[in-house]
C-alpha cells in the first residue's frame, strides 16, 4: 500500500476547509463556542431541539 505524500500543507487545509462536512463542523463548533446552543427544553413555548443527525447526513450525502 502507498503512502501519500502531502508537499503543499496549506493547499491542503484549504482543500478540507473546502468540504461541507468540515464546514458543517466548524459552524457547530462555532455555535457552542458563542453559546448559541442552550438548552431549549428549559424554556416554555419553545420546540424541541432539531436533531443534529439531520444536519450531518445532509452534509454526508453532499459529499456524495
Amino acid at each position: 500500500m502507498k503512502r501519500a505524500v502531502i508537499e503543499d500543507w496549506d493547499q491542503f487545509h484549504a482543500f478540507l476547509a473546502a468540504q461541507p462536512l468540515i464546514q458543517w463542523s466548524m459552524e457547530k463548533q462555532h455555535e457552542i463556542a458563542m453559546g448559541l446552543r442552550h438548552d431549549h427544553r428549559k424554556q416554555a413555548g419553545h420546540p424541541p431541539p432539531k436533531n443534529d443527525n439531520a444536519d450531518l447526513a445532509a452534509a454526508l450525502s453532499s459529499m456524495a
